[in-house]
Protein backbone atom coordinates (compact mmCIF):
# COMPACT_ATOMS: atom_id res chain seq x y z
CA UNK A 1 0.00 0.00 0.00
CA UNK A 2 2.86 2.32 0.85
CA UNK A 3 4.41 1.73 -2.60
CA UNK A 4 1.09 2.45 -4.31
CA UNK A 5 0.73 5.69 -2.36
CA UNK A 6 4.22 6.76 -3.38
CA UNK A 7 3.47 6.00 -7.04
CA UNK A 8 0.21 7.95 -6.95
CA UNK A 9 1.96 10.87 -5.28
CA UNK A 10 4.70 10.81 -7.91
CA UNK A 11 2.13 10.79 -10.75
CA UNK A 12 0.19 13.67 -9.21
CA UNK A 13 3.40 15.64 -8.71
CA UNK A 14 4.51 15.04 -12.30
CA UNK A 15 1.07 15.99 -13.64
CA UNK A 16 1.06 19.12 -11.53
CA UNK A 17 4.47 20.14 -12.79
CA UNK A 18 3.39 19.48 -16.38
CA UNK A 19 0.27 21.61 -16.09
CA UNK A 20 2.28 24.30 -14.32
CA UNK A 21 4.22 24.75 -17.55
CA UNK A 22 1.06 25.40 -19.60
CA UNK A 23 -0.55 28.85 -19.73
CA UNK A 24 -3.80 29.83 -21.44
CA UNK A 25 -4.69 33.33 -22.57
CA UNK A 26 -6.58 35.57 -24.96
CA UNK A 27 -5.03 37.54 -27.82
CA UNK A 28 -6.15 40.59 -29.80
CA UNK A 29 -4.27 42.39 -32.56
CA UNK A 30 -4.68 45.15 -35.07
CA UNK A 31 -3.54 44.15 -38.54
CA UNK A 32 -2.50 45.63 -41.88
CA UNK A 33 -2.93 43.28 -44.85
CA UNK A 34 -2.12 43.36 -48.54
CA UNK A 35 -1.54 40.99 -51.44
CA UNK A 36 1.78 39.79 -52.79
CA UNK A 37 2.57 37.95 -56.01
CA UNK A 38 2.61 38.61 -59.74
CA UNK A 39 -1.12 39.39 -59.71
CA UNK A 40 -0.97 41.81 -56.78
CA UNK A 41 -0.59 44.88 -59.05
CA UNK A 42 0.75 47.09 -56.23
CA UNK A 43 -2.21 46.31 -53.97
CA UNK A 44 -2.74 48.76 -51.10
CA UNK A 45 -2.63 47.92 -47.39
CA UNK A 46 -5.91 47.57 -45.51
CA UNK A 47 -6.82 47.62 -41.82
CA UNK A 48 -8.22 44.55 -40.07
CA UNK A 49 -8.06 42.69 -36.77
CA UNK A 50 -7.38 39.32 -35.19
CA UNK A 51 -8.87 37.90 -31.97
CA UNK A 52 -8.63 34.49 -30.38
CA UNK A 53 -7.09 32.25 -27.73
CA UNK A 54 -3.52 31.09 -27.13
CA UNK A 55 -1.68 28.47 -25.13
CA UNK A 56 1.96 28.51 -24.04
CA UNK A 57 3.96 25.46 -23.06
CA UNK A 58 7.29 26.29 -21.45
CA UNK A 59 9.87 23.71 -22.50
CA UNK A 60 12.43 25.45 -20.29
CA UNK A 61 13.28 28.99 -19.19
CA UNK A 62 14.30 30.03 -22.70
CA UNK A 63 12.05 28.04 -25.05
CA UNK A 64 8.27 27.81 -25.33
CA UNK A 65 5.75 26.52 -27.86
CA UNK A 66 2.77 28.82 -28.49
CA UNK A 67 -0.20 27.56 -30.55
CA UNK A 68 -3.05 30.00 -31.25
CA UNK A 69 -6.54 29.84 -32.71
CA UNK A 70 -8.02 33.13 -33.91
CA UNK A 71 -10.49 34.77 -36.25
CA UNK A 72 -8.71 37.01 -38.74
CA UNK A 73 -10.55 39.75 -40.64
CA UNK A 74 -8.72 41.23 -43.63
CA UNK A 75 -9.87 44.14 -45.75
CA UNK A 76 -7.95 45.48 -48.74
CA UNK A 77 -9.40 48.36 -50.75
CA UNK A 78 -8.46 50.85 -53.44
CA UNK A 79 -10.40 53.13 -55.80
CA UNK A 80 -11.56 50.20 -57.92
CA UNK A 81 -12.40 47.32 -55.58
CA UNK A 82 -12.64 46.12 -51.98
CA UNK A 83 -11.62 42.59 -50.98
CA UNK A 84 -12.50 41.21 -47.55
CA UNK A 85 -11.74 37.85 -45.94
CA UNK A 86 -12.75 36.04 -42.76
CA UNK A 87 -10.12 33.44 -41.90
CA UNK A 88 -9.77 30.89 -39.09
CA UNK A 89 -6.06 31.29 -38.40
CA UNK A 90 -3.96 28.71 -36.51
CA UNK A 91 -0.29 29.60 -35.99
CA UNK A 92 2.05 27.29 -34.07
CA UNK A 93 5.07 29.31 -32.99
CA UNK A 94 8.35 28.46 -31.32
CA UNK A 95 9.31 31.20 -28.88
CA UNK A 96 12.88 31.85 -27.74
CA UNK A 97 13.77 34.33 -24.99
CA UNK A 98 17.44 35.31 -25.36
CA UNK A 99 17.14 37.76 -22.46
CA UNK A 100 14.59 38.26 -19.71
CA UNK A 101 11.12 39.39 -20.95
CA UNK A 102 12.24 39.76 -24.60
CA UNK A 103 11.40 37.01 -27.07
CA UNK A 104 11.46 36.17 -30.75
CA UNK A 105 9.01 33.74 -32.33
CA UNK A 106 8.57 31.92 -35.63
CA UNK A 107 6.56 29.08 -37.04
CA UNK A 108 4.00 27.84 -39.57
CA UNK A 109 0.46 29.17 -39.88
CA UNK A 110 -2.58 27.31 -41.17
CA UNK A 111 -5.64 29.21 -42.34
CA UNK A 112 -9.16 28.15 -43.28
CA UNK A 113 -10.83 30.84 -45.39
CA UNK A 114 -14.40 30.97 -44.06
CA UNK A 115 -15.64 33.64 -46.46
CA UNK A 116 -14.32 36.11 -48.99
CA UNK A 117 -15.92 38.85 -51.00
CA UNK A 118 -14.82 41.28 -53.70
CA UNK A 119 -16.91 44.35 -54.46
CA UNK A 120 -16.12 46.53 -57.45
CA UNK A 121 -16.80 50.23 -57.21
CA UNK A 122 -19.44 51.44 -59.65
CA UNK A 123 -18.23 53.97 -62.23
CA UNK A 124 -20.11 57.25 -62.38
CA UNK A 125 -21.44 58.62 -65.66
CA UNK A 126 -23.49 61.59 -66.75
CA UNK A 127 -25.10 62.51 -70.06
CA UNK A 128 -21.92 64.25 -71.22
CA UNK A 129 -20.11 60.91 -71.16
CA UNK A 130 -22.44 59.78 -73.92
CA UNK A 131 -22.26 62.79 -76.19
CA UNK A 132 -24.96 64.69 -74.34
CA UNK A 133 -27.68 62.14 -75.18
CA UNK A 134 -30.33 61.21 -72.64
CA UNK A 135 -30.00 57.43 -72.48
CA UNK A 136 -33.48 56.98 -71.02
CA UNK A 137 -34.91 58.30 -74.30
CA UNK A 138 -33.51 55.18 -75.94
CA UNK A 139 -34.83 52.77 -73.31
CA UNK A 140 -31.45 52.34 -71.64
CA UNK A 141 -31.44 52.21 -67.82
CA UNK A 142 -27.89 53.00 -66.80
CA UNK A 143 -28.51 52.13 -63.14
CA UNK A 144 -29.55 48.60 -64.09
CA UNK A 145 -26.48 48.24 -66.27
CA UNK A 146 -24.22 49.30 -63.43
CA UNK A 147 -25.97 47.01 -60.96
CA UNK A 148 -25.40 44.09 -63.30
CA UNK A 149 -21.75 44.88 -63.95
CA UNK A 150 -20.66 47.04 -61.04
CA UNK A 151 -20.40 44.62 -58.11
CA UNK A 152 -19.70 40.99 -57.58
CA UNK A 153 -19.62 38.61 -54.66
CA UNK A 154 -16.60 37.07 -56.31
CA UNK A 155 -14.99 34.27 -54.45
CA UNK A 156 -16.44 31.06 -55.83
CA UNK A 157 -12.97 30.35 -57.25
CA UNK A 158 -11.19 31.09 -53.97
CA UNK A 159 -9.17 28.49 -52.12
CA UNK A 160 -10.39 27.51 -48.66
CA UNK A 161 -6.99 26.48 -47.26
CA UNK A 162 -3.98 28.69 -46.65
CA UNK A 163 -0.47 27.88 -45.46
CA UNK A 164 2.19 30.38 -44.48
CA UNK A 165 4.88 31.45 -42.05
CA UNK A 166 4.90 33.98 -39.21
CA UNK A 167 7.78 35.78 -37.52
CA UNK A 168 7.55 38.03 -34.49
CA UNK A 169 9.26 40.02 -31.78
CA UNK A 170 7.68 40.59 -28.39
CA UNK A 171 8.13 41.77 -24.84
CA UNK A 172 6.52 40.67 -21.57
CA UNK A 173 5.57 44.00 -20.02
CA UNK A 174 3.98 42.18 -17.06
CA UNK A 175 4.21 38.55 -15.89
CA UNK A 176 0.83 37.85 -17.54
CA UNK A 177 0.85 40.39 -20.40
CA UNK A 178 2.81 40.16 -23.66
CA UNK A 179 2.89 42.67 -26.51
CA UNK A 180 4.40 41.87 -29.88
CA UNK A 181 4.94 42.77 -33.50
CA UNK A 182 4.39 40.04 -36.07
CA UNK A 183 4.93 39.57 -39.81
CA UNK A 184 3.02 36.83 -41.64
CA UNK A 185 3.42 35.75 -45.24
CA UNK A 186 1.25 33.31 -47.21
CA UNK A 187 2.89 30.57 -49.26
CA UNK A 188 -0.26 29.30 -50.98
CA UNK A 189 -2.47 31.14 -53.46
CA UNK A 190 -5.69 32.73 -52.29
CA UNK A 191 -7.46 31.88 -55.54
CA UNK A 192 -7.57 28.83 -57.78
CA UNK A 193 -6.29 28.83 -61.34
CA UNK A 194 -8.87 29.93 -63.91
CA UNK A 195 -9.32 27.32 -66.63
CA UNK A 196 -11.09 27.80 -69.94
CA UNK A 197 -11.48 25.46 -72.88
CA UNK A 198 -8.29 26.73 -74.48
CA UNK A 199 -6.25 28.36 -71.71
CA UNK A 200 -5.30 28.10 -68.05
CA UNK A 201 -4.65 31.34 -66.20
CA UNK A 202 -2.41 30.61 -63.23
CA UNK A 203 -3.13 32.56 -60.07
CA UNK A 204 -0.24 34.14 -58.18
CA UNK A 205 -1.76 36.03 -55.25
CA UNK A 206 -0.91 35.44 -51.58
CA UNK A 207 -1.54 37.15 -48.27
CA UNK A 208 0.97 39.41 -46.52
CA UNK A 209 0.23 40.89 -43.11
CA UNK A 210 1.70 43.01 -40.32
CA UNK A 211 0.18 43.03 -36.85
CA UNK A 212 0.64 44.59 -33.44
CA UNK A 213 -1.04 42.61 -30.69
CA UNK A 214 -1.25 41.72 -27.02
CA UNK A 215 -1.79 38.44 -25.19
CA UNK A 216 -3.15 38.29 -21.65
CA UNK A 217 -2.39 35.03 -19.84
CA UNK A 218 -5.21 34.05 -17.51
CA UNK A 219 -3.27 31.19 -15.98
Amino acid sequence: MKKISLIVAAVLLATGLSFAQVHVGGRVAGTMSTFKGDDSDDAPWGVGFNAGVAAKYNVNEMIAVVPEVGIDFRRIADDEATASFWVLNIPVLARISPVANLYVEAGPTIGFILSNDVEYDEPSFDDADFGGYNLSDYGIDLDDMLDDAGSSGAGEDANTFEFGLAFGLGYSVLPNLDVNFRFAIGLTNLYEDVKTEDYTFESDLQNMQLSIGATYWFM
